[in-house]
């Protein structure tokens, strides 16, 4: 790629970027505005199979916009020092053994990297931080030049 087409590609991409941002940001209004109208219409409300409501409008064309307001999750973790812990197996009673799994995990200290180098053989230290790593993907970002405005 030469270095004018490499200028015209970055180009391409910021004005690319620049625009699907642009998008977006009506995209978040508009859904938004739907969800606003949706609260007007309770009464039409669809009940779902996971204890949630719907709501559903027509456009123009025959599309259709589905608003979907979910029943409250099932938090994943409750940790043995939170407030809630103790509440959980008071009210759990006898039956906390069938409702929860008692699960033993790990969470690698800040400066993780930093620490298990300090704290193991260079070889240890590098098959564990190794092996406590996930592949990341390259990400690219844009910086946006000021525009030049012709003199007045």
């Amino acid at each position: 790629m030469t270095n004018a087409q490499l200028k015209n590609l970055v180009t391409e991409a910021v004005s690319l970027h620049r625009e699907i941002t642009e998008q977006n940001e009506r995209l978040k209004t508009l859904k938004a505005s739907l969800v606003r109208e949706a609260r007007l219409h309770e009464k039409e409300f669809t009940t779902t199979d996971n204890g949630g409501s719907r709501w559903t409008a027509s456009g123009a064309d025959g599309c259709i916009a589905r608003i979907n307001f979910p029943a409250p999750a099932i938090t994943s973790l409750i940790d043995s020092e939170s407030e809630t812990f103790d509440q959980v197996i008071a009210l759990a009673g006898e039956c906390v053994d069938r409702l929860f799994e008692s699960v033993y995990f790990l969470r690698p200290v800040a400066d993780f990297r930093e620490e298990t180098r300090d704290a193991l053989s260079a070889r240890d230290a590098r098959q564990l931080i190794e092996i406590c790593q996930t592949k990341a993907s390259p990400r690219v970002s844009f910086e946006t030049a000021e525009t030049k405005t012709a003199a007045a």
